[in-house]
Order: C-alpha cells, then structure tokens, then sequence
C-alpha cells in the first residue's frame, strides 16, 4: 500500500521563522511546511483548501494579541484544531567565525529586537528591523555583512548554516507565544486540557457585558481571555472575543453559553479545542 502523503500546513514567513518551528512541534518533523508571505495568505489557502491546514500565532506573552490574526479568525471563522504554547527563545547568530565583539547591528523583526532591546543595548549593537526573523538570518548568512550578526531561532543558524553566539538574550525569560492550528488537520498528541473560543456582540448598555461574565462565572467557568475587536460595520461598535476554560460541550461551559447567549444580540463558538502539552 502506498504511503500517505504528508499533510500541507501553511504558515506565515520563511523556513527558519518561529511559524515553523511551531508548525513543526504541532504536526511533526514530517509535515510539509508551506511557506507564505503573509497571514492572510494562510487563512485564504485554508478557506480553498489548498493545504490541509494552517499554523497562526495568536498572543505574545510579552507582547499581547496579534490584532491582524485575531481579526482574520473572525472574518474567515475556520475550525480551531489546537493550541500550542511555543517557548521564544531569540539567540544571537552570525557567519562562522565571527564573534561577539567584532559586531555592531542586528537584524530581525522589530518584536524580537524590542524584546532583545536590554541585551543589545548591554553589548553596544545597534537594532536593525527586518519582515522576519527568518528573513534577517537568511540575508546574514547569504550576504556576509560585516559587522551584521541577526537575532532568529536555533532552528534558524541550522537552516542557513550560522553560528549561534548567544541564546536566550530576551529580556524576559517569559517569553513565549501562543500559536493555534486552524482548518481540518487535527494535531496529534494534543493533551487533555480544553479551551472554548466565542466571539461576541452586545446591546451598548450599562452591565451588558457584566450578564455574560456573570453566566460564566455562575456555572464555575473561568474565563482566560477577553479582548474586544471594531465591529467592522457601524462606528464604535464592538466584538468581543472570550476564551473560556474546558470544552463546549463539557456540562458547566454548556450551561455557560447558554445562559450568555441570553445577555447577547449574538453568539458564536468559533472552536473548542485541545491544547497541546
């Protein structure tokens, strides 16, 4: 019997970029990767069914949520199929020997060099953004720069040959960001703890939203996340997107959504999903 091909799943960047690197922790080291240029493009290769799913990151510890992905989940509304919660970890990479001391800049992408913004002012180089992670770690290895040393993952210096000359220069030691695997594939060896995501929309009155927080907190749901997006028809009308503990269908956030549905104009589950361990 002929082999499965492996699934398609789509990320946003370059081989080397941290989409990968969590596409690779969901699906496993045979998947195949595809690269896109933004996330859009993923959402749409999702909703044509091009691949057979797609990996996005949601939240930065550090950082807070990715408006663009939250507003593309909202609009495209595929399934959720899991969470992972990837460990960032920037290192320092440059062209084989090279060292620390004969540097002056570092490429990447602007949320990693702010994040880094302590350890490179302490060494004296200056932040230099790039669209990527990937993108600054491919451009050092291929041009060579003097002086150029980029800040990406390990997995990164492996891909394009580069030295790791420091690792873990974030400075926080929190940093980490929560990736979800959208469409039909379903990652495998997810754990079991789950997670309900709801998007929203209120009556503009005092205590409407205080009646949703109520329901679910009535019935012993905790609620995880809760930030609100533009409505995107009238001005100053808003979604609000709720992320609540456990699955929809378990009895307690059953309930929960239930009695919500009551305090809202609309209600909608956009997934419930398992996390990865």
């Amino acid at each position: 019997m002929a082999e499965a091909a492996p699934r398609r799943i789509a990320f946003q960047g370059e081989r080397g970029a941290y989409g990968d690197e969590a596409t690779g922790a969901f699906f496993g080291a045979s998947v195949a990767r595809i690269p896109c240029p933004t996330f859009r493009d993923v959402f749409e290769a999702v909703a044509r069914g091009t691949v057979d799913g797609g990996v996005v990151p949601l939240e930065s510890a550090l950082a807070g949520p990715v408006a663009e992905v939250v507003d593309l989940l909202l609009e495209f509304t595929p399934p959720i199929a899991g969470e992972l919660r990837l460990r960032v970890r920037h290192c320092l990479l440059a062209p084989p020997g090279r060292t620390l001391e004969g540097l002056t800049r570092a490429l990447s992408h602007p949320q990693a060099l702010a994040q880094c913004g302590g350890w490179l002012r302490k060494h004296h180089l200056q932040p230099v953004p790039e669209a990527n992670t990937a993108v600054a770690a491919r451009r050092v290895a291929q041009e060579a720069l003097e002086g150029t040393a980029a800040i990406a993952s390990r997995t990164a210096a492996e891909l394009y040959g580069l030295t790791v000359l420091a690792e873990d220069i974030a400075d926080s030691p929190d940093n980490a960001t929560r990736f979800l695997a959208v469409g039909p594939a379903v990652p495998p060896h997810l754990g079991s703890r789950w997670k309900t995501s709801v998007v929203l929309t209120l009556d503009n009155g005092p205590g409407a939203l205080a009646g949703v927080l109520t329901a679910f907190a009535a019935h012993g749901v905790n609620v995880a996340r809760l930030e609100s997006r533009p409505g995107g028809v009238r001005a100053w009308d808003y979604r609000w997107c709720l992320d609540v503990d456990g699955a929809a269908d378990s009895a307690p956030v059953k309930a929960a959504l239930s009695e919500a549905r009551s305090a809202c104009t609309s209600l909608r589950v956009l997934g419930s999903y398992a996390l990865s361990d």
